[in-house]
């Protein structure tokens, strides 16, 4: 059995997939697993011992008959589709081998924007895991899986160097959309907050397009911040999360990350609301929302409140999440 499983992104999505990947390599150990992904996602699971060929596609460099020669040449007996989208659709189509796709229940949740009487969706790892269904395999464990690299410690020691003594707060204040994102000078009050009760270490951390905001945060108060907006790879990055003893973020990828390490974190949601599914699988995750009436608005966040007043996120001060890092910090000082 030669399968070669699909998901192209993005970031947190990856990691959904991973328990349905070790549940497949449970159940057949000699199969010849490959997954393919965007290269710029890759290295989150290059680790992955269940995984027995990582492909990378570059849509920049590759087109997709390029891409689908180069899949046609491997024989895979399945296809297992994890993206549902037109790019994947090509590659079932035209690639060969029996094809499962997974049942993004896309109408339903849709249907959920407007009707908040409907059942939530409890996990996208559970629509994920309707592939197993074709191989009579049952999801054991919803946990996510990422494995971090061998060089740890030089990371480690490259970007968090000194002051072991004092626990490490790290936040990821940014979003692939606007509306995902908790509203900056709420993060300045939190940090603020947090510096004056414990001081400990305020690491921040983003992707390129997320520098000016990981700046301006860390200007904003006069103790040091360590500012990493911009400046580390994927799995530096996963690296310093597993550092932290709390990790605050919105809904976004780095998020899905702290929750497959098991970090105390804080998760805050505004118009993906956890209804859909996207909540952190972490039994240390605390998820705080409003849940309000026009909540949620959205599949996967918008540039604009529909509404015009983005109450979802201007409701949950700061004090409500400063209130949980509390519950977390403090043991650690006493």
């Amino acid at each position: 059995m030669k399968v070669l499983f699909i998901r192209f992104s993005s970031l947190g999505d990856l990691l959904l997939t991973t328990p349905i990947i070790r549940a497949f390599r449970t159940h057949f150990p000699d199969a010849e697993l490959h997954f393919l992904t965007k290269s710029q996602f890759a290295p989150i699971l290059e680790n992955n011992p269940n995984i027995n060929t990582l492909l990378g596609y570059d849509p920049t460099s590759e087109t997709m008959i390029q891409l689908i020669i180069r899949l046609q040449k491997e024989h895979y007996t399945h296809i297992i589709d994890l993206h549902g989208k037109l790019r994947s659709g090509l590659i079932k189509q035209f690639v060969g081998g029996k094809t499962i796709t997974y049942d993004k229940k896309h109408a339903y949740r849709k249907k959920l924007l407007k009707d908040h009487s409907l059942q939530p969706v409890s996990s996208t790892v559970d629509l994920y895991a309707s592939v197993l269904e074709s191989f009579n395999i049952e999801l054991e464990s919803q946990k996510l899986d990422l494995f971090l690299p061998e060089n740890s410690e030089d990371v480690v020691r490259k970007f968090l160097l000194n002051d072991n003594k004092r626990p490490i707060v790290t936040i990821s204040p940014g979003a692939s959309w606007l509306t995902k994102q908790y509203p900056a000078n709420y993060y300045k009050e939190l940090i603020k907050m947090i510096l004056d009760k414990y001081n400990p270490r305020i690491v921040l951390i983003g992707i390129e397009d997320e520098k000016e905001l990981t700046s301006e945060l860390a200007k904003n108060v006069n103790k040091s911040i360590l500012d990493l907006g911009g400046k580390t790879s994927l799995m530096e990055t996963a690296v310093i999360i597993n550092q932290s003893d709390v990790f605050i973020s919105g809904d976004c990828g780095p998020m899905h990350m702290a929750a497959a390490l098991g970090k105390p974190q804080i998760a805050i949601f505004g118009p993906t609301h956890p209804v859909l599914g996207f909540s952190p699988i972490n039994q240390n995750a605390v998820v705080l929302t409003e849940n309000l009436d026009c909540s949620p608005c959205s599949l996967h966040g918008r540039q604009y409140c529909p509404l015009g007043h983005f109450n979802c996120m201007k409701k949950l001060r700061s004090k409500r999440v400063f209130s949980e890092v509390k519950k977390i910090l403090q043991p650690l000082q006493s």
